[in-house]
């Protein structure tokens, strides 16, 4: 049976898109064969749903490479501090690599699978109808644009008097 991932309903007929078997989701239908609970359906995303799906597999991706950042750092100091104490515990190495893999654990529990040929850092529509507004705002290639932004909305009077003052 084909379901979506997100709303959870059957997607046959309608215009879905596949979710990429990952280790994750390998990981879960292990499990769930194992308990003898698994209902093996294709997992799909289905096209109404598709947009809050990749907002929350983006902020997924983005908890997890901050995720990733922080645990290489609480490692790299932890370690930095075992070797500039000037003693070696085997223990103290062996709990850094514990928190850092704890540090790791965390954004999994807020996992959002990944769709195939889609990718998450794509703009969002809205970021891409927003460019071309800006586009169109800016002046033409010809045109002499303002020299700062604050004196672009200030009269011209007041512009000469910074010019003074500066003198």
């Amino acid at each position: 049976m084909k379901v979506c991932v997100s709303c959870q309903k059957d997607v046959e007929g309608k215009p879905a898109t596949r979710i990429r078997e990952d280790r994750i989701i390998r990981g879960i239908r292990r499990i769930k064969q194992a308990l003898g609970v698994a209902q093996n359906n294709e997992l799909f995303v289905c096209s109404d749903c598709m947009p809050k799906h990749m907002e929350r597999r983006k902020s997924f991706e983005k908890s997890m490479l901050f995720a990733s950042v922080f645990a290489g750092l609480i490692l790299i100091v932890l370690l930095a501090a075992f070797v500039l104490s000037g003693r070696f515990d085997l223990w103290a190495v062996v709990s850094a690599f514990i928190v850092a893999i704890f540090i790791l654990a965390l954004p999994v529990f807020k996992y959002t699978p990944a769709v195939e040929g889609v990718s998450a850092l794509k703009l969002a529509p809205a970021a891409q109808q927003a460019a071309p507004a800006k586009e169109a705002a800016a002046p033409p290639p010809g045109a002499a644009a303002p020299a700062k932004e604050e004196e672009a909305g200030q009269p011209k009077e007041a512009k000469e008097r910074k010019t003074r003052k500066k003198r």
